[in-house]
C-alpha cells in the first residue's frame, strides 16, 4: 500500500519538469486516488488531456503493470485508509484528545528507561567504524530513516535513505560487511522488513535495529538493539506515540555519537 504511495511521490519527486506526462499521470492520480479504481483506461487519458498509450506506458515505467493493475493498487490504498482511524462515539473521541500529552509523557518514560547508555555508546562506535550508514524504514519509520540520514551526513558520514521499498532492496544488495545497516521498525515484524533483513543478512551486512519488539525477525538478526516504548494510542493505526520514541532514539544515538566524534 504505501509503496504505491511513495513511487508515485518519487515521480514527482524526480521530476524538474512539471509538463511531463509522467508527472501530469502520477500528480492526476494523487490528487484523484478514490476515484482510479471506477475510471476507464479512456477516461483517465481524457482527464490528462493525453492518449491511452501514454497512460499504458506510465503505468509501465511505474512498476512494469498494466492499468487494471494500476487500479487495484489504487482501490488497496484507498480500503487501507477507511481504516485509519477506528469509529467512535464523538463524545470520546473529543473525551481522548487531553489524554495525549500524558500518553506522550508515560510512552516517552517507557523509553528513556529502555535505551541504555552501554548500548548507546557502542552503536556509535558501530557507525563510527562503518563505511556507510544506510537508514531503512517504510511508511513513518521512513521518515524518521530519512531525518536520521540527514543529522548523520551532517556529521560527516556517508549516508543513504531510500523511500520506496525497491530501491530499499537494491540498496541492501549493494551493501557490503563494512557498511551499517540501521534499520527503523517498531514492530520489527512487518512483511517488507523481513525481506529486508533477509537480504541484508545474506549479504553479511550488519544491523542496528531501532525497535520496540527486540524479539521480533528484525531483533533476533540485529547485531546491536536499541529498543524503544511499544505503547500505542488505541483507536488509531498511525503511530501517534510510536513515531515519536522512534525519532527519540535516533536524538540519543545523534547525542552519543556527536559528544564522542564531533
Amino acid at each position: 500500500m504505501y509503496n504505491f504511495f511513495a513511487k508515485l511521490q518519487n515521480f514527482l519527486e524526480a521530476s524538474t519538469d512539471h509538463s511531463t506526462s509522467d508527472h501530469t499521470i502520477a500528480e492526476y492520480i494523487l490528487r484523484h486516488v478514490s476515484e482510479i479504481p471506477d475510471m476507464s483506461i479512456y477516461e483517465l487519458a481524457e482527464a490528462c488531456h493525453l492518449s491511452p498509450a501514454t497512460v499504458s506506458r506510465f503505468c509501465r515505467r511505474f512498476e512494469n503493470i498494466s492499468f487494471k493493475e494500476l487500479k487495484e493498487h489504487a482501490s488497496e490504498f484507498n480500503d487501507f485508509n477507511l481504516t485509519e482511524i477506528f469509529q467512535r462515539p464523538e463524545t470520546d473521541s473529543i473525551a481522548g484528545i487531553p489524554n495525549y500529552f500524558q500518553q506522550v509523557k508515560e510512552s516517552l518514560a517507557d523509553t528513556e528507561n529502555l535505551l541504555q547508555v552501554y548500548v548507546l555508546q557502542q552503536a556509535a562506535i558501530l557507525m563510527q567504524e562503518a563505511n556507510k550508514l544506510s537508514f531503512f524504514g517504510v511508511t513513518f519509520s521512513n521518515v524518521v530513516a530519512k531525518n536520521a540520514q540527514i543529522k548523520f551526513m551532517r556529521l560527516g558520514k556517508h549516508t543513504a535513505s531510500y523511500s520506496n521499498h525497491e530501491n530499499q532492496i537494491t540498496e541492501a544488495n549493494t551493501m557490503i560487511p563494512d557498511d551499517l545497516a540501521i534499520v527503523i521498525s517498531s514492530s520489527g515484524d512487518t512483511r517488507f522488513i523481513i525481506k529486508l533483513t533477509k537480504e541484508l543478512s545474506r549479504n553479511e551486512v550488519p544491523i542496528l535495529a531501532i525497535t520496540s519488539n527486540p524479539n521480533s525477525y528484525l531483533g533476533q538478526h540485529a547485531k546491536i538493539i536499541i529498543q524503544v516504548s511499544g505503547q500505542k494510542m488505541e483507536g488509531y493505526k498511525s503511530p501517534i506515540l510510536e513515531e515519536i520514541n522512534l525519532q527519540a532514539a535516533v536524538n540519543m544515538l545523534y547525542l552519543h555519537y556527536s559528544g564522542r566524534y564531533n
